[in-house]
Parts: structure tokens; C-alpha cells; sequence
């Protein structure tokens, strides 16, 4: 058992990250992709300009936050270590689940931080999946675990318990035309009727074109597997296609490089089967349930942030003279998205990792209610990726002496 570090309630304002809830890791050739845009991503962490979403002016208060669980702390006496935490997701319990890809593991761990059990295990045989390629790890309304194997297309049920595999569910191929592959394939989501997938669709003509244009798509998935309905659409995220070579593969295949500061379509499910999205150019989220069509919407003004010519010019430097091109043919962003990344919590807000400014060394989260309210802002590490918001606690990884740990923090708002 692992001897998670607990620490007193002594409330200060830490920092740390955030994700989206049931966002997945994408598998195969799309997990480089998602490497390519972190380091994009990386390089624009600094502080953000901002308003109030309801009064238009101001700046909202920062809310406290008191570390009160770690994870993964030699140093602290902890026997359970990470070489590499990718997700973590949290139950109406307060259990936390790890994903590790090196080597590929999930961990439970109950809310002081003991570990209790590994989830299934790597392989292909029943309650296995197949390694590195997740297409995600959730936890369902009544705290059953859910993996999802997107080689596969097969997702794996466990008990909330003992977390023992009770049965799976095997999907068809996804049905698209001649002029489209499937590049993308994760679960988002579960849901009373099924499950909502979440897939990114690429038109085979645009695999070695200058521009690049991708549609996302989510659907339901009933719960024998068969597809339901088209729940919603949108855009990808901004790149160019070149071909690139890599140490895995044994000749050049075409890759997409995100446009530097690029503009994405960001998705998140709440409570209740809400669907949250929005494309990040501004701050207007779109909330519907994946069982009708009425949209709201959550949004607020904000000032943009200029990027300088340090900070593009660093972003190019890691690529090549003939992406480059492509990226001034496709044509360069002058201001940096709204924001980041978007999570949802249990109340159905949302959390937003902002742009920020050239010499932050922190990063802000602002929440909003579905009143487009301005609830008020986290400042978090700049390392932390924060993951799940769920019962008044914060779950982040961050990295402590070099090395992955989880930190949990109590939201005192």
C-alpha cells in the first residue's frame, strides 16, 4: 500500500492544471499528433489579460486552494511511483484513477491516496487492452470503470468494487464514405443510453495538402455497440500536412503540424449527459444535452493577447523550412487563442485554461456558470495539467523533483 503524502488544512493559494473531463488519448499516429500540439501549446504558458463575463469589466477573485493529497512522492515515503501519468479520473467516491502509457497501467487509489488495485490489464483477452493505444479511461454514473481500446474498438466494463471486469462491448468499424477516414476514436462519455464517442473525421484527398481541414464528430453509441445518432459537429483543429519521418516508421507519412498558437475545437461532457464545446478563437461555449438539439450558450469578452515575435519565432524554430513555408502559406495568427483547454466540473461549469502573456510563470483557470457568471479564477503551477474537478477537489498531475506525482487540492470557494 502506498503511503500517499495527506496534509493539513492550511489554506493558501497553490497552483496547478486542468484537462477536460473524459477528454481522451488518442491512439497510434494521432497520439504524435497530440505530442506535436502540447509542444505548440508549451510554448505560449503565460499570464492572461481578462474581463468579467457578466459586468464586462474587473477581473474575478482568485479562489483558494489547499493541497491535501500527493501521490507519487519518493521523497515523502510514497512506494507507489509513476514513470509517466497521461489521465486521471475521479468517481462520486473520491477514487482516483491513473492512466500510465510507460508502461501501460491503471491504478486505483481510494481519496487519501492508498493504493487499492490495478484495473484490468494489458493484452488481448477478456477485461485487457491493448498497449499504448487508449481511446480513454472514465468512470460512469454509478462509479463503474470504463476502458476503452480504440485499436480495438472495445471497451472494457468494471465493477465499482473490486474492480473486477464484468463484461465488454465491441463496436463496428464506423461507417464513412470513400472520401474520408477515421483518424481519431475516443469515448468522451457515459450516459444512461450508451456512450458518446467522439471521432475525428479526415477527407482522404487532404492527406498531403498544404491545408489542413478535419470535422469532429459525436455520436451516441448504444449500449450493444451499434451506432445511434449524430449528436453534434464541428471543426478539428488548424494545421498544415507534410511528410515527415519518424524512428517507428520505415518511410515518410504524411503528418499534420498544428498551425503555431492554432485555433481547436475543444469538447467536454457534464453531469446529466450536458455536451459543452466551443472553438477557442473566442469564449462562447455551446451546452446541449446529447438528447436534444437546444442550445445555450456560456460566454464572455476577453482582451487578446498579442503574440510577439520572440515567442513565434521560437515556436518555428522546431520545425523544418518546408512546414514553415506551409504555415505562412496557410497563413500565422497575430493573437493567441482565447483559451487552452476546457473542463467541465460536477456542477456543470466550466473551467477554462486561459492564453497568457510572454513572461507568466503561472497559469490561470477561470470558471463560469451556465449563467456565463465569472465564479472566479484558480492560479495553478506551470507544470500542473489539470484533470478532473469533482466533489470541491482539484486533481492535477504535476511534476515534483522531475518526477509525475498527483496532486490533489481542496477547492475552498
Amino acid at each position: 500500500m502506498t503511503r500517499a503524502r495527506l496534509y493539513p488544512r492550511i489554506a493558501r493559494n497553490c497552483p496547478g492544471t486542468i484537462d477536460k473531463i473524459g477528454q481522451k488519448s488518442l491512439h497510434g499516429l494521432s497520439s504524435l499528433i497530440l505530442l506535436c500540439a502540447a509542444v505548440a501549446s508549451s510554448c505560449s504558458n503565460n499570464q492572461p489579460q481578462m474581463q468579467s463575463g457578466t459586468s464586462g469589466s474587473g477581473s474575478p477573485a482568485t479562489l483558494p486552494i489547499e493541497e491535501v493529497v500527493r501521490i507519487g512522492d519518493e521523497a515523502a515515503g510514497d512506494t507507489v511511483l509513476f514513470a509517466d501519468i497521461e489521465n486521471i479520473v475521479v468517481n462520486s467516491r473520491g477514487q482516483i484513477f491513473t492512466e500510465e502509457l510507460t508502461p501501460t497501467v491503471i491504478r486505483a487509489f481510494d481519496s487519501n491516496g492508498s493504493y487499492l488495485a490495478d484495473v484490468g490489464a494489458v493484452g488481448e483477452g477478456p477485461g485487457e487492452y491493448s498497449d499504448p493505444r487508449f481511446g480513454g479511461m472514465l468512470t460512469g454514473p454509478a462509479d463503474s470503470v470504463y476502458v476503452f481500446d480504440s485499436r480495438r474498438r472495445h471497451l472494457s466494463i468494471y465493477e465499482p468494487d473490486r474492480f473486477e471486469f464484468v463484461r465488454s462491448i465491441s463496436m463496428p468499424p464506423y461507417p464513412v464514405d470513400a472520401d474520408n477516414r477515421v483518424e481519431n476514436f475516443g469515448i468522451l462519455g457515459v450516459v444512461k443510453d450508451g456512450y458518446v464517442l467522439q471521432l475525428m473525421l479526415v477527407p482522404s484527398r487532404l492527406l498531403v495538402t498544404a491545408h489542413r481541414e478535419t470535422n469532429d464528430v459525436i455520436r451516441m453509441v448504444n449500449l450493444d455497440g451499434s451506432y445511434g445518432p449524430v449528436v453534434a459537429t464541428g471543426p478539428g483543429f488548424e494545421a498544415v500536412v507534410s511528410l515527415r519521418e519518424f524512428q517507428v516508421m520505415p518511410q515518410k507519412i504524411p503528418f499534420p503540424d498544428p498551425i503555431p498558437f492554432r485555433r481547436s475545437m475543444n469538447w467536454g461532457l457534464g453531469s446529466d449527459g450536458m455536451l459543452f464545446s466551443g472553438w477557442n478563437d473566442s469564449i462562447n461555449i455551446a451546452v446541449r444535452s446529447v438528447n436534444d438539439s437546444e442550445e445555450q450558450h456560456i460566454s464572455m469578452t476577453h482582451d487578446p493577447i498579442p503574440i510577439s515575435d520572440a515567442e513565434m519565432e521560437n515556436l518555428l524554430s522546431y520545425f523544418g523550412p518546408e512546414t514553415r513555408a506551409k504555415f505562412s502559406e496557410r497563413g500565422l495568427h497575430t493573437t493567441k487563442p482565447a483559451y487552452e483547454e476546457l473542463l467541465v466540473d460536477d456542477n456543470n461549469r466550466v473551467w477554462l485554461k486561459l492564453s497568457a502573456t510572454q513572461d507568466s510563470t503561472k497559469v490561470e483557470w477561470i470558471v463560469l456558470d451556465m449563467d456565463s457568471r465569472v465564479v472566479g479564477k484558480v492560479t495553478l503551477p506551470f507544470d500542473a495539467r489539470l484533470k478532473a474537478v469533482r466533489g470541491g477537489r482539484i486533481y492535477a498531475i504535476e511534476r515534483k523533483d522531475g518526477v509525475p506525482t498527483v496532486a490533489v487540492y481542496e477547492l475552498n470557494a
